[in-house]
C-alpha cells in the first residue's frame, strides 16, 4: 500500500497585510493575480477567498498604503493642511511605482474614503459647506492623482502608456515648424513655450506639482472658502456665480483687479 506524502510544515498564512506586501514585491506594474499567489506560495482558491480579482488586490493594497502613510495634523489653517496632505499623498504613491496609475476611482479603498471624511469634516469646522469641502478635496486628490500618473507614464513606469520623455523632447526638437496661420504662435513664441515645455518636463516632478497645487489652491481660496460674497454692479449676486461655490470670490479682486475672475 502506498501512502500519500504528508506536506511539512504548516501553510502560509494569508492576511490582507500579507497579501499587501506581496503586492508590493511584485509591484504594481507586474501585478497579476498569478504572480502573488506565486509569491505568497498559496493556491489559487486560497488568494480567492481574501481577494476574488485583480482590482481587490489593488484595493487591500492601496489601504495598506494609506494606512502606513503618516498624515500630517489636521489641527491648521485648510490652506496648510490641504497643500501638506496633497504632498504627502504625492510621496506616498511616488513610493510604490505604478501605485497612482492603479488607484482608479473604482479601486479607492475605504482608507481614502475615511481620509476625505476628515479633511472634508477639517474644512466644514473652518466654514466651508459641505458641498464646497467634498468639490475641494475631490480638486485636489485629482490633481496628486493626475500628475502621479503622467509622471508614471513619462517614467515609462506604466508601459504602453504612451511616449516617454525622450519621445516628447525629439518632438519638440526636430518637429518642423507648422505654415504660417491667422493668430497662430510666431516661431519666437513657439520657441519660448517650448522651451518652458521642457523645463517641466526636465525638472523634478515634485517642483512642478507644488507649482500646480498652488494655483488650485488660490482657486479653492477665492471661489469655495468661506468669506465676502462676489457681488455684481447693481449690488446683486454676480450672474452665473452659484451662491454656495462664490464663498470668498471677492478675495480675488486683489489678484485680478476684477471681483470673482
Amino acid at each position: 500500500m502506498t501512502r500519500t506524502p504528508r506536506r511539512r510544515g504548516r501553510p502560509p498564512s494569508v492576511s490582507r497585510e500579507t497579501i499587501a506586501r506581496a503586492v508590493i514585491d511584485v509591484g504594481f506594474p507586474n501585478l497579476t493575480f498569478a504572480a502573488v499567489r506565486r509569491r505568497l506560495g498559496v493556491g489559487e482558491s486560497t488568494l480567492f477567498r481574501h481577494a476574488p480579482d485583480r482590482d481587490e488586490l489593488i484595493r487591500i493594497t492601496l489601504d495598506h498604503v494609506i494606512e502606513q502613510t503618516r498624515w500630517p495634523s489636521l489641527d491648521a489653517p485648510w490652506r496648510e493642511v490641504l497643500r501638506a496632505y496633497a504632498l504627502t499623498l504625492w510621496h506616498a504613491w511616488a513610493a510604490y511605482p505604478g501605485a497612482a496609475t492603479a488607484a482608479v476611482p473604482g479601486n479607492l479603498p475605504l482608507a481614502a474614503m475615511r481620509l476625505v471624511d476628515d479633511l472634508c469634516a477639517m474644512l466644514m469646522r473652518q466654514g466651508f459647506t459641505a458641498e464646497n469641502a467634498v468639490l475641494a478635496c475631490d480638486i485636489v486628490f485629482d490633481l496628486v492623482n493626475d500628475n502621479r500618473r503622467g509622471v508614471e507614464h513619462l517614467d515609462t513606469v506604466v508601459r504602453d502608456a504612451g511616449p516617454d520623455r525622450g519621445h516628447l523632447h525629439e518632438l519638440w526638437t526636430h518637429t518642423p515648424p507648422p505654415e504660417p496661420a491667422e493668430h497662430a504662435a510666431t516661431p519666437a513664441e513657439r520657441s519660448q513655450i517650448h522651451a518652458a515645455m521642457r523645463a517641466a518636463i526636465t525638472a523634478a516632478p515634485i517642483n512642478w506639482f507644488a507649482d500646480k497645487l498652488a494655483v488650485v489652491l488660490d482657486g479653492i481660496d477665492c471661489t469655495l472658502a468661506p468669506g465676502p460674497r462676489p457681488r455684481g454692479p447693481d449690488g446683486g449676486r454676480r450672474p452665473g456665480v452659484s451662491e454656495d461655490h462664490a464663498a470668498g470670490a471677492g478675495r480675488c479682486a486683489d489678484r485680478t483687479g476684477q471681483a470673482g475672475i
